[in-house]
This record gives structure tokens, C-alpha cells and sequence, in this order.
């Protein structure tokens, strides 16, 4: 296994060796006794600070890469939304680093922070390729990557997942049966990739990284292999109606024209009643992006609805009470519509002009980020935060999967 820093340092709070200890124990038992995730290979890691450099393939990147070393590995998160009981508990645990919302453009607190941990002779984890994706082409690497290995100038290790994409989804609840590793890779030293171009350091993270396990075929075993699609699928490739999307068992349908797809073990789907070159989670993702270019500018009034969604303001203090309604977007508005007590029904929303960033996160969240603050949308257990997310940035101009 993975050494331990030589410095005690290295724990940067000497209860954290106690504390990372009980979080990579409960981590082994989930995964042994819920995922099947192990790790198959585990080289050696520096033996004094240094960068921990991983791909995001599920909602739990952080457990699957603190299971590969035997020393606290504080890690960066850029998820700007608020936690439940479970994660508050596991950053009790691990004292994670807080960078919000984007990797593109490191903060100077959050900097401050990591030097801080450098320097007592710790190891921090960095997730550069952004959020997970919820197929299997993966995300960039961030541009502000090189910038920032550079700048605090300590080695880093390359660590990788393979299957959890196949195993874990993005978009779903449960786990599938099948190949699920972690594997530790080279560690780098600064005099190494000093002698790299930007280009060249740049090119070897986002190699490492850029893990795409589709062409491998895997075989993941489920009876509810399809469940949850609707999460990221929106648009029906038989009618192009954006709202009768369901799931059930292994089979994706269209409540409008009935068309029926079966999702196989290894990833592609099978359609039943409805010719199209759709394959993929991939390919249907990709489908969507073109019919949203093509019917963007025919979207009018209120061309998404969900009910059941609860809204919660992010680190505000002290916090806004939650709302609870029923969300619409147009083209100039996100809006919430609920019922306040004797005042009877109002509505609260975000003019698309104020709004900064609008991103999905977890399996049904979608987080809006303005001037004035970060709120937390929350939806039933088929939203689909992803299309909001997604005319939101067609509407910007930023149209991608």
C-alpha cells in the first residue's frame, strides 16, 4: 500500500490520523459490502507533499480515491451546494477544502489553503476534470491545472477509476454488477514536469485522466439498468416531445408516442419501435444538443415544468427558509411558484440576465449561482436538472453535453 508521509506533519491535525482512519474503514465495508470497488493496484506515493490528481467518475470521487493511501488526503471539492447528514459527517471526518464553483479559476482562499496544508507537510486530492459526466466521454481538464501545479511546485500522483461510470452512473440511484477499479498511477516530480512544456504537462494529465471505458464493452448486471435515464434524457428521438420521458426496469419510454428502448448490459440501446442512430447515453446526449440548436429559438412561454421541487439558499447566514413548489423556465425567467400560508400562492425566480452559473450537481440538484448568492434547487427522483442546465447555457451561447 501506499506509504505514509515521512513528516507527522503530514496529518497536518494529528487527530485526522485517527479520523481518516475510521473514514477509509466505513469506506471499505461500503464498498465491499454495496459497490464491489476495489483497489487492484497501489504504487507507491510521495514520501513528503504532494498533489493527488484523479478523473470524476461518480458521485463519491472522494471515498473511492482516500481508500488508495494510508494517510489523510484532504481533498478540493467545487460542489457549491449544501450537504446532508451523511456528507456532513464525512467532512467531519476529512476536513475537505471548499473551492466554489469552478476549477477554471482556483480562489485565492482556497490556494492559501492548500499551501497551508502543503507546507505541514500534507496531501491534498484535486478533481481538475470538473463534475463527473453522465456518459462516458469524459469531461476537460481544467485549463487552470498546469497554472496551479506549477505554483505550488510539489509532486503529484496520477489516480484513476475504471467502471464506475458502468457501475455507478451519474444518473442513477444503484449500483450494477461489474468490473469496478481504483488504480494508483505515476508520481511526478516537480524537476520532471518542469522540464515539460505547459502543452506537453497538459497533455499527460488529460491523457491519464480522460478515462473513457466505453470501447472496453464492459458487462454491468442489473434489473433496473435504465432506471432514472430520464435524469439526463429529455427529448423522445421518435415524436421530439421534451417532457414524456420515463424509465422502468431496463427499458426507457415516451408517454406521448409509445416509443420503447431497451438499455443492454454493456451500455447501448436497443429500440423497439423507432429508427435512429442513437447507440449511446453518449449519442442521445448528443442528439439532444442538436435538436436544442435547431429549436432554440422556438422555445416560447414556459417550455419546462416540474413540481416538487425544493429551493434552499447556500451558505447564507442565517439561512432562507426552503421553498417548496413547482418550478417553470422561459426564456427570461427561472420561477418558483408556492404556497405561503394565509397569503396564499406566490411565485420567487431568477431573471436568466442575473444569473451567473447553472449547474447540475448530485443526481437531482441544480445549482444557480448570482451576484447576490448560491441557491440549491432540488427536485423529485426523475428531475432532470440537466436540460435546465443546458438551454441555460444554449442561451449563453455555451451549448455543450
Amino acid at each position: 500500500m501506499s506509504k505514509q508521509p515521512e513528516q507527522e506533519k503530514g496529518h497536518v491535525r494529528s487527530y485526522h490520523k485517527l479520523t481518516f482512519g475510521l473514514y477509509r474503514l466505513a469506506g471499505r465495508a461500503y464498498a465491499a459490502l454495496r459497490t464491489g470497488f476495489r483497489v487492484k493496484s497501489t504504487a507507491e506515493g510521495a514520501d513528503k507533499a504532494h498533489l493527488i490528481l484523479s478523473g470524476s467518475q461518480t458521485l463519491c470521487d472522494e471515498l473511492w480515491l482516500r481508500m488508495a493511501f494510508q494517510y489523510p488526503v484532504y481533498c478540493v471539492r467545487t460542489r457549491a451546494t449544501r450537504s446532508g447528514l451523511l456528507t456532513l459527517a464525512g467532512d467531519a471526518l476529512t476536513a475537505p477544502i471548499v473551492q466554489k464553483p469552478s476549477t477554471d479559476c482556483w480562489s485565492e482562499d482556497c490556494i492559501a489553503k492548500m499551501r497551508q496544508v502543503l507546507d505541514m507537510g500534507g496531501s491534498i486530492g484535486l478533481f481538475p476534470m470538473g463534475q463527473p459526466q453522465y456518459g462516458h466521454v469524459p469531461g476537460k481538464l481544467s485549463p487552470g491545472t498546469v497554472p496551479l501545479i506549477r505554483a505550488l511546485h510539489v509532486p503529484f500522483t496520477l489516480y484513476t477509476v475504471r467502471g464506475g461510470i458502468g457501475a455507478m452512473p451519474r444518473w442513477s440511484d444503484g449500483r450494477r454488477k461489474g468490473p469496478f477499479e481504483g488504480h494508483v498511477g505515476k508520481t511526478y516530480t516537480p524537476e520532471q514536469y518542469d522540464a515539460m512544456s505547459d502543452e506537453q504537462l497538459f497533455s499527460l494529465i488529460s491523457s491519464a485522466l480522460s478515462q473513457n471505458d466505453k470501447p472496453l464493452a464492459l458487462a454491468y448486471k442489473s434489473n433496473h439498468r435504465a432506471e432514472k435515464l430520464e435524469r439526463v434524457l429529455y427529448v423522445c428521438p421518435r415524436c421530439r416531445d421534451h417532457s414524456g420521458l420515463y424509465s422502468a426496469g431496463n427499458h426507457v419510454s415516451c408517454r406521448g408516442c409509445g416509443m420503447t428502448a431497451n438499455f443492454t448490459e454493456t451500455g447501448d440501446f436497443i429500440f423497439l419501435n423507432c429508427e435512429t442512430p442513437i447507440q449511446t447515453v453518449d449519442g442521445w446526449m448528443d442528439y439532444q444538443v442538436n435538436w436544442l440548436r435547431s429549436h432554440l429559438d422556438r422555445l416560447e412561454g414556459d417550455f419546462f415544468t416540474d413540481k416538487g421541487v425544493m429551493v434552499h439558499s447556500v451558505g447564507k447566514t442565517p439561512a432562507d427558509e426552503p421553498l417548496f413548489g413547482t418550478m417553470t423556465m422561459s426564456r427570461e425567467k427561472l420561477l418558483i411558484r408556492f404556497e405561503d400560508g394565509e397569503a396564499g400562492a406566490r411565485s420567487v425566480g431568477f431573471h436568466l440576465d442575473a444569473i451567473r452559473t447553472m449547474q447540475p450537481y448530485g443526481a437531482v440538484k441544480l445549482s444557480v449561482t448570482t451576484d447576490k448568492g448560491v441557491w440549491e434547487i432540488t427536485g423529485a427522483p426523475d428531475f432532470c436538472a440537466y436540460k435546465y442546465a443546458q438551454v441555460f447555457n444554449a442561451l449563453r451561447g455555451k451549448l455543450g453535453k
